[in-house]
């Protein structure tokens, strides 16, 4: 059934002829921001409002509110919007190129599905570039987003990115119950936290305090802490322990850059990682920063992600657990390097300064 059938048969009229008008001549305007590169990776200019500021002041503590935030602004209030299962994995690590530009690298480890790089000039904020995972984008067929009719949702499930300012942001799952902040703040979910962090912070000290104005609420029945890095060079983690908000910055080590890495597993002593995971990219990613000083380029920061990619069956769900996405933000360069599907071979770079036009780079020529 249509949503404008659907929409007659819940007695939706209120909104009326213009109302209608605009609203199908924003979502075509949506539908036409979108591009295909090939089947693992799509990318989208969103220049339409996303009414974050009313949604920020609204407050958001769930997923399912945040949905309906969305299906008000899009589909005349009718929830057509699923959430998927829980299951992440990831790495993160920040260091310095040979220019000394700095740099966040990290994998985005999912149930098998196309992502978005996704590219947001807000009036009221800075103009970023992030990755959605296209396994949230379940109206309609999420392995052919371009035919789906929602846009608004994608914004609002990035999971990384950085800003013009340089600021970068991602986050990673942890395997224990989800945070639930109650100390009187505005509440706020976790992807609306991370695209408030690209709308509204330059460094990661803003990036703290705003996070900090809010009570945290995890999505998808988790935990999850975040990686933090802006053009300065400096680096922060952000972790939730019992309501607490906990920062890890790095520890100053003789010929070694200030670098970090996260990866499924608390930093917190106190933190419950009975189930966590992902010591073994830990090692390993430790072992390539400490060899090198904190220093790499984009494309060493790259084969190390794939040194570190995942592809395992689902302990619990009947999927395979896959690294959907590598990506380098550079927060000097204000780029982002993408290899999607696990696709080593064929890596696309974007520009915050140029939506919309990819190049694809040989690593002979990176």
């Amino acid at each position: 059934m249509s949503v404008i059938k659907k929409a007659a048969a819940l007695g939706v009229t209120a909104l009326g002829a213009v109302a209608a008008k605009n609203f199908y001549e924003n979502q075509f305007q949506a539908m036409k921001m979108v591009r295909r590169l090939d089947e693992n990776i799509y990318m989208m200019d969103y220049t339409l409002d996303y009414a974050l500021d009313e949604l920020l002041a609204k407050g958001v503590s769930n997923v399912p509110q945040m949905l309906s935030f969305v299906a008000g602004k899009t589909t005349f209030g009718i929830n057509l919007f699923k959430t998927g299962k829980g299951g992440f994995a990831c790495s993160t690590f920040n260091a310095f190129n040979e220019k000394g530009e700095h740099i966040l690298a990290r994998n985005f480890d999912y149930k098998k599905a196309p992502c978005m790089v996704v590219w947001t000039h807000p009036e009221k904020g800075y103009a970023s570039v992030g990755v959605a995972d296209c396994n949230f984008m379940l109206y309609g067929d999420f392995n052919k987003p371009v035919k789906t009719f929602n846009r608004l949702q994608t914004l609002l499930a990035c999971m990384d990115g950085v800003n013009e300012k340089g600021l970068s942001i991602a986050i990673l799952e942890l395997k224990t119950k989800a945070t639930h902040q109650n100390t009187g703040k505005k509440p706020i979910s976790t992807t609306v936290a991370i695209r408030g962090v690209l709308d509204k912070c330059s460094t990661i000290n803003e990036a703290v305090e705003f996070l900090q104005s809010y009570d945290m609420h995890d999505a998808f029945f988790c935990c999850y802490h975040y990686q933090i890095t802006d053009a300065s060079g400096d680096s922060v983690i952000v972790e939730y322990v019992n309501g607490e908000m906990r920062l890890f910055r790095p520890e100053k080590k003789d010929g070694i850059r200030p670098v970090q890495h996260l990866e499924n597993f608390f930093l917190s002593e106190d933190g419950d990682n009975s189930k966590g995971f992902g010591y073994d990219r830990a090692e390993k990613i430790e072992e390539k920063l400490s060899k090198s000083g904190g220093n790499l380029n984009e494309l060493e920061a790259m084969e190390l992600l794939d040194e570190v990619h995942l592809n395992y069956k689902h302990e619990k769900y009947p999927w395979y657990v896959t690294t959907l996405w590598s990506v380098v933000y550079n927060s000097n360069a204000l780029t982002a390097t993408v290899a999607a599907g696990m696709n080593y071979e064929k890596i696309y770079r974007f520009s915050i300064s140029e939506p919309l036009i990819s190049l694809e780079v040989r690593k002979e020529n990176f």
